[in-house]
Order: C-alpha cells, then structure tokens, then sequence
C-alpha cells in the first residue's frame, strides 16, 4: 500500500517505531538470542545410610535422578557394560544404564550359567552357556530387572534401566553432583537395592547448585526367594 500524502514513512515503519516508543515507555529490552539463554543449575549432596542405629560406613551404590526435566532422554551408551560371572556370584550386583544400552554377561566360571530375568521392563533366557562364552542383552524400557541364574539360586543381580540422562550412582563417601539440568522444579529419587527411598521436589535455579542431603535406612540385602525361570523352585545342583 502507498505511503499517504505528506507521510516521510511507510505505514509499517511507523507501526513499528511506535511499538518500540512503547516498549521502551515500559521497561522491555531487546535482546540478542545468544545474551538470553539461561544458565543451567545443578544438585549436589550427601547420602547417609543408616543400617540399624548405626550409619554405613559405605555408602555406595545409591542411584540418584532427577525426573520431569525436559528432553533428557539419555543417549545408550557406546559400549556394552559387562557383568561378569565368577564364583557362582554376579559383578557387579548393581548395575545402573541408560535405555537402549547393552549388559553383556561373561561366564568366567567353571560352571555353566543361564542367565535370565522374568522382571516387566525386560524378560529374557540366554539359555545354558559355558565357561569362556558370553551372551548379551539391549534393555529396551526403564526399569529395575531382576537377573538370576537358573542353575545356581544364590546368584541374583538387579539392572536399573534410567530413562533420564540426570543420573549418578555413589561411591563409598555418598556424595553425588547433577550438572546441566535446566531451571525449574523437579522430583529427585534415591534409590537403593534393599531398603527405603527417597523422593521429593528439588528446586533447580539458573546458574546456582541446589544442595541437598538424604538419610536413607537399609536393609539386609536377603537370599532373593525366587523360583526357576519356569515357576518350579530349585533343586540340588552343584
């Protein structure tokens, strides 16, 4: 549309210069993109575990996530994690990966293994394998997976499959740092494999570390009752 008689500026220029004459008036500032990304925050802290009246002295072991951050789905991880097989006992007991990730589960031991799990995120039969072979597994859905060997009863491991990349598992002094996670509030979780959790709101600010400290209680971790993979309870292998 043409400018109309004795106007020096387009409609739309004027338009617009009267929209900044009224920002300005109220205090907005015009910023470039890059100046106005925020700063992530972060969440630090201490897991005390009580076992008894007593604290524990390790502490390790404790899976720590926050949920509900947004687009934190976690990438699997680039190699497989190995829980090994020795002396009719699984290690590690615990193993914590990222949805998508494959455990690969190497018998160095004497004895045959089948190594299965009937657990809702992840059911499976790698069937009977011998000593010196390995046989692996790509956990699909978050979760905790209970993994037993159908042989030998007292072997039992759990796999905790996270849907987040927020997470962290501590080491023997119970502390633990969550970097990179954007403003905002959120729920945090500690879990262990036997005995109480935790979960409640943390608050994340922009730029700042939120600390936060955790008593959790354990209990002993119990001779897992269970049956074979098809129900029928074990008998007297050797």
């Amino acid at each position: 549309m043409p400018p109309t008689a004795g106007s020096r500026h387009p409609p739309s220029t004027r338009v617009l210069r009267s929209t900044l004459a009224t920002m300005a008036l109220l205090g907005v500032v015009l910023v470039p993109d890059t100046l106005v990304a925020v700063a992530p925050g972060s969440v630090s802290g201490h897991v005390t575990i009580k076992r008894g009246r007593r604290d524990k002295k390790d502490r390790s072991n404790v899976l720590i996530l926050v949920r509900g951050v947004p687009d934190s789905r976690p990438e699997p991880l680039a190699e497989p994690t190995v829980v090994d097989q020795t002396d009719k006992t699984f290690n590690p007991r615990l193993t914590v990966v990222p949805v998508g990730s494959t455990v690969d589960f190497p018998n160095n031991d004497r004895v045959f293994h089948n190594v299965f799990s009937v657990s809702r995120p992840a059911t499976f039969d790698l069937g009977l394998y011998k000593s010196g072979t390995s046989k692996s597994v790509t956990f699909e859905q978050p979760g905790v997976v209970d993994v037993y060997c159908n042989i030998h009863p007292e072997m039992a491991a759990k796999v905790v499959v996270v849907d987040t990349e927020h997470y962290v598992v501590t080491g023997p002094d119970g502390a633990f740092t969550l970097d990179g996670i954007p403003p905002g509030t959120y729920t945090l979780v500690a879990w262990q494999a036997h005995g109480e959790r935790y979960e409640g709101w943390v608050e994340v600010g922009a730029g700042k570390t939120t600390t936060l400290d955790i008593e959790l209680r354990e209990e002993r971790w119990p001779h897992d009752r269970h049956t074979r993979k098809d129900g029928t309870p074990y008998g007297r292998y050797k």
